[in-house]
Parts: C-alpha cells; structure tokens; sequence
C-alpha cells in the first residue's frame, strides 16, 4: 500500500483537476480471519494478488508448493508468513477461492487431534466455501457449516466487524 495525500491544490476556477494516483489503484488483498468462542484468533490466511505463469507445470507448481507463488517470490512470503504467523497465499484475482478454502480447512481443522468431535464455522455466502469439493471435505472432517445470510455478516461475524480494520490497519502499517 502507498501513501498518496487525500488533499489536492489547485487554481479556482480550474475545469480539471489532476490527482495524484500511484498506478496500484487493482492492488488488493483477502483476509481469512477465524477465532472461537472464547475469542482466541488463529493465524489468519492472507490472499494476494499475483500473475501467473505462462507454463502450465511451473504453475501448478507453484500453486502445491508455494501457495501459488513463484520460487523467488516464496523466498520472501516464507520468511514473512513466520515473522508475522500467517499464513500467505497468492492468485491473479487476490479473492478467495474454493481450493484456498480447502487450505484454510486443511491447515485449522484437518490434523487436530480431536477430529471425532463436530465443529461449527461460520461462513458468509461467498461462492468459494460452498463448492462440493469443499462441503464434502468439511463433512470428512467434522465440521459444520452455518451459512450467514446475505446483509447479515455484521451480526453473525464479529470477525468482519471488530477484527477486520485494526487488522487491515496493521497490515498497512507493515
């Protein structure tokens, strides 16, 4: 993220105004926050955007070995998901997706050592966590799926209310 002043000088009267914009205006990135009950937050999985390569099997490479990133991109999102306890992924669009979905699955739910016992998640209506793949996974797994209704994130999921800005915020700060 860069910093761009919010404010612009000009002539009055002027018919155009210039603004300064830094080129990254697409630049975005998901985050995929969780906690329990108790308000204990787990490491969040953070998505964002990079290109893909123009080899299928380099591709595909990267997206089983490196979250979807290139060798030498992952040298340094490794070094940063340790530092920052997080766990970082990459695609063109920097959205969620059904396979990342899976990861996120996988890595919070899928080696505990109580995995008889039944979870519920809290999931938003993003087309990505309803897939078959994934509600199958889920089910492997133990654990339920709740869908929040659409406008009702705010009082279902505390996580995109209170937890979302100061996470946003440090993010930025970084």
């Amino acid at each position: 993220f860069e910093y761009l002043p919010r404010k612009t000088i000009t002539t009055r009267g002027e018919k155009t105004v210039w603004v300064k914009c830094s080129g990254k205006d697409k630049d975005r990135a998901t985050a995929m926050l969780l906690a329990d009950w108790h308000g204990n937050k787990r490491e969040p999985f953070i998505v964002f955007k990079t290109g893909t390569s123009r080899h299928d099997h380099i591709q595909d490479a990267n997206d089983e070995k490196r979250h979807g990133f290139s060798t030498r991109l992952w040298e340094e999102i490794s070094r940063l998901q340790k530092k920052h306890t997080c766990q970082i992924y990459g695609n063109p669009s920097a959205w969620g997706n059904a396979q990342i979905s899976l990861q996120f699955l996988d890595y919070h739910f899928g080696h505990r050592s109580n995995i008889e016992e039944k979870f519920l998640l809290l999931w938003d209506d993003f087309s990505g966590h309803w897939t078959d793949e994934v509600k199958d996974y889920a089910a492997s797994i133990n654990v339920l799926f709740f869908k929040v209704p659409p406008r009702y994130t705010y009082v279902c999921q505390p996580a995109d209310v209170a937890w979302n800005r100061p996470f946003k915020t440090q993010l930025r700060g970084s």
